[in-house]
């Protein structure tokens, strides 16, 4: 598999423009990272850290569980009190960032990258590739076995249901869900709060000064 993988970067190398310097990088980390992948808590947590830890753009949490897939580590940032649970995969190709405080449940993925399919002369796995960032912001919850795709930014304080796949942006406090995932409702204060019903939390800023 590994030695499959490095024959598939070095081709890539010519027509994405891939230095041998990266291709070697890259498969550094895909070897030392299946060392460490599938190790138990809590142990693993601490070996996957500090694999990613040499390779990430940014990593200020330690829990990774087991099972969990990054491609791209370059372009990858993770805040701090992070949770990425068990058999989630993240591209990092267009970039990700993952702020304070979130966590993704386990089986969902993270695609910050496209194909584009406009010549059908040229095979799928040579056709140009788009890149676009996603963005969890502080404080969101993306549940089990969603999909997240390319440009997306889930605003702070949101809620994404279980099986849900995320094609355009999210604002902050919302409750989203479905195929395309689209706004359910938005949090609210709880009721009596501040003295008075609570508007929906993303609202704030709009509600009256007590």
């Amino acid at each position: 598999m590994l030695m499959e993988e490095l024959r598939n970067m070095l081709k890539k190398r010519k027509y994405r423009g891939y230095s041998y310097g990266y291709v070697l990088r890259s498969f550094l980390h895909i070897f030392l990272y299946d060392c460490v992948r599938f190790i138990p808590s809590p142990i693993g947590e601490l070996f996957r850290y500090l694999e990613l830890k040499i390779f990430c753009k940014k990593i200020e949490s330690i829990w990774i569980r087991a099972g969990t897939a990054f491609f791209f580590p370059e372009n990858i940032s993770i805040g701090r009190g992070v949770s990425i649970n068990d058999n989630v995969f993240i591209n990092g190709a267009g970039g990700f960032e993952i702020q304070d405080g979130s966590g993704i449940a386990y089986g969902t993925a993270v695609i910050s990258e496209d194909h584009e399919i406009g010549d059908p002369r040229i095979p799928i796995r040579e056709q140009p590739k788009i890149p676009a960032k996603v963005t969890i912001e502080k404080q969101v919850w993306v549940a089990a076995n969603c999909t997240i795709l390319k440009g997306v930014t889930i605003g702070e304080g949101s809620v994404v249901a279980a099986g849900s796949v995320v094609t355009r942006s999210v604002p902050p406090y919302s409750i989203v869900g479905g195929n395309p995932a689209r706004v359910m409702r938005k949090r609210k204060l709880p009721e009596g709060e501040d003295g008075g019903p609570g508007p929906g939390i993303g609202d704030r800023d709009s509600a009256p000064d007590p």
